[in-house]
């Protein structure tokens, strides 16, 4: 199955899309940010460095329904956020944010804004990079024998590519560091996320960054930051 049966594949998983795709399909740039809004407060911190004020470019917001889902005997209505970032000619970026969810509702929502995106209309003629940025609690990376330590006093960015090589992929590549191969992820919406992903073959660029104590944090946040712009 080549990319562009996976992108269809995955935009018809969820029948609550198929149904609507001809009422509202989102638009996309070919750089499509995900923004995972965990209860830290990480995320958001990352959103607000790509839309500083004042900024260089106009920020058009759109709400991203994802549909109804029974959690706990009742229905939740699923919600999420879309920026789409534009100078006076051109759409440079689109950033989706997903609100903060507990599983199991967390792996439909986020397979539900991955077919919003694989059924996007894209505004350029490219098939969308999608780049996303995670903060993980340090005791949620671990190695074989115990958690990812460094002996650094700057913490890593860690960069993982799916699917095919693009110009996002290839910048972010050469400005993070390979995860080692005995890396384990037992951070729930990164987990999921990279499973998804990874089964669409989507392009994707993931950069993890290890939770730690300020001011590495804000440090972590900074450098993302800076790779991420480098899309723009």
């Amino acid at each position: 199955m080549d990319l562009e049966e996976n992108l269809e594949s995955l935009s018809l998983q969820n029948s609550d899309q198929s149904q609507s795709r001809e009422l509202w399909r989102m638009k996309v740039a070919s750089n499509v940010f995900f923004i995972y809004d965990d209860e830290d407060g990480f995320a958001n911190a990352i959103a607000q460095g790509l839309c500083p004020t004042p900024y260089p470019y106009n920020k058009v917001f759109e709400l991203l329904h994802l549909g109804l889902r029974e959690y706990d005997h009742k229905y939740l209505n699923l919600t999420g956020s879309v920026a789409q970032l534009r100078d006076e000619d051109n759409a440079k970026a689109t950033m989706v944010m997903l609100h903060h969810l507990e599983p199991p509702i967390l792996s439909h929502a986020i397979n539900a804004v991955l077919a919003k995106i694989a059924d996007a209309k894209r505004i350029s003629s490219t098939v969308p990079s999608i780049v996303a940025p995670f903060l993980v609690p340090a005791s949620k990376l671990k190695l074989e024998g115990g958690n990812l330590t460094t002996n650094s006093n700057k913490l890593p960015l860690y960069g993982i590519q799916v699917g095919p090589e693009t110009d996002a992929s290839r910048v972010i590549a050469a400005k993070t560091q390979k995860p080692p191969l005995s890396l384990q992820i037992h951070y729930e919406p990164l987990a999921c996320f990279l499973q998804i992903v990874r089964a669409a073959n989507l392009p994707t660029s993931i950069i993890v960054g290890q939770r730690s104590q300020s001011p590495f944090n804000e440090a972590l946040i900074e450098d993302q930051e800076v790779i991420i712009l480098w899309q723009l």
